[in-house]
This record gives C-alpha cells, sequence and structure tokens, in this order.
C-alpha cells in the first residue's frame, strides 16, 4: 500500500498457474475495495521460506503503485522494496546522506537499490549513481523511477554487487561511496569482501537488524572506522529499529 498516495495492490500467491474464478475475484475486489489499483498474481511453486516466487503476472489494473516521499513519487512493482513508514523513511534517508558527505562530485554505488530509492535521494549530491540488485522487476523501477525524476546521471543493472563492482573496477570506474540497505540477514560475506577490495572511501550501511549490521561492521572495521552509528524508529512500540551506520576508509579517516 502507498501510504501517502492510497494505492493499495493486492498480490494473490499461488503455487500453480492456475487461478480459479479469475474473473470474479477481481470483480469482486473491485466492488469491495475501491482503494486496489492493482492485481497481481505470483506463481511460487518452491517450498521454500521466501513469500514470492520469480514469476509474477499482472491481472488487472496497473503494473505498479506510486508512493510519495517529499518531492519524489516512485513506482513499486509486486515484488519491489519499500520502506513501510514514509514520515520516518525521509529521516532515515536523509541521515544516509549526511554520511554519505556528498559535495557534487562523488561516485556512488547503491547496492541492493530496490526500486532505486536511497540512491535517487543522494543523487543531487553525487556525480554518478550506480545501483544493482537481483529481482528484475526493481531495476525496472528503479529506471522509470530515474527518468521519472529527471536523473540522468544514474545506470542500474540485474545483478549482485559482488558481480557487477569488479567489473566496473576493471573497466576503470570506482565508486566513492558505497551506500547498502541489505534484508534483515545482513550483507553477503562475499559482497563485504568486495567493497573492501574495492576500497570506497566511505560506506554507508542502512540496517533493519542491528544483530546482523554488528557483524557486518567487525568485518569491514578491519579497513573501515566507525565514524557514527544512527538509530532511527520506523516502527514506534515494538522493538525494531533501522541504524545509519558511516564508515570512513582508514587511511582517508587518518587524513581528516
Amino acid at each position: 500500500m502507498g501510504v501517502k498516495t492510497g494505492e493499495v495492490q493486492v498480490v494473490l500467491i499461488t503455487a500453480t498457474q492456475d487461478l480459479p474464478r479469475k474473473e470474479l475475484l477481481v470483480e469482486e475486489i473491485n466492488k469491495r475495495l475501491p482503494e486496489v489499483v492493482s492485481v497481481m498474481h505470483n506463481i511460487h511453486p518452491k517450498n521454500t521460506s521466501l513469500v514470492f516466487g520469480d514469476k509474477t503476472v499482472h491481472v488487472a489494473g496497473k503494473e505498479a503503485i506510486d508512493e510519495q516521499l517529499e518531492d519524489f513519487t516512485y513506482e513499486l512493482s509486486a515484488r519491489a522494496f519499500f520502506q513501510l513508514n514514509p514520515e520516518q523513511t525521509v529521516k532515515l534517508y536523509n541521515e544516509a546522506k549526511r554520511a554519505a558527505g556528498l559535495t557534487g562530485t562523488e561516485k556512488i554505488v547503491d547496492a541492493y537499490c530496490g526500486s532505486g530509492t536511497i540512491g535517487l535521494w543522494l543523487s543531487d549530491g553525487a556525480s554518478e549513481i550506480r545501483g544493482m540488485d537481483v529481482i528484475k522487476e526493481s531495476i525496472v523501477d528503479a529506471r522509470k523511477n530515474a527518468e521519472k525524476f529527471g536523473v540522468s546521471n544514474a545506470v542500474y543493472e540485474v545483478g549482485t554487487a559482488e558481480e557487477w563492482l569488479p567489473k566496473w573496477k576493471k573497466e576503470g570506474w570506482k565508486p566513492d561511496v558505497i551506500v547498502v540497505d541489505p534484508p534483515r540477514t545482513g550483507c553477503d560475506e562475499s559482497f563485504l569482501k568486495t567493497v573492501m577490495q574495492v576500497k570506497p572511501k566511505r560506506f554507508v550501511y542502512v540496517s533493519c537488524n542491528p544483530s546482523t549490521l554488528a557483524k557486518d561492521l567487525k568485518m569491514l572495521s578491519k579497513m573501515y572506522e566507525v565514524k557514527s552509528v544512527q538509530p532511527v524508529d520506523m516502527f514506534p512500540q515494538t522493538a525494531h529499529v533501522e541504524v545509519v551506520s558511516q564508515m570512513i576508509l582508514k587511511e582517508e579517516a587518518g587524513s581528516q
């Protein structure tokens, strides 16, 4: 659901390609839930803990819904990740922007970029943004969002940071700042090893799980100095909290 826009998307998940009485189902949704502007069908035949399968089919209405953060309106498809509390998300992303310490000349990598939300939020302070995500639909959304906002210095690719960062480094392109907002399990060890090989001057870690953040910061602290850790309460009256951590390459930190 888009909290600011009021748009709702219904995603029906089945184990097979069949969606019985599809037309009647859509008719009843339209009748009973007028706020629903999009109906999608996700096929998930595997017995795993993952909610979504790889294939999503458009059933009715729009293929994506919109959500708004200040002047930015983001297009979100069924499998796209987006923060659930838009008011606090503005504060969270502004903390990430502060931690990035942008002057307008930096090249940024937005890893685990989803719909491009954080990278695009930082775009006015960067010379170039490159993002990646393993979910193809998210990259489609990110490209659409960049075009919608008139951000011409953003490039988004399907795949992992472990795949793209070494490739870009080989081509002579190296980021000054890497921003990451991983799932609750934290960053893959292979990704953190790649970061330490690429050596960006700053690493901004947006975490939804302090325990995995601590584990990842311990590994990164071999090469990076933790300059700040700022919690942001995204889920009032619960134990969950988002954290923005700023890390500076030790050789850079020593010169400051």
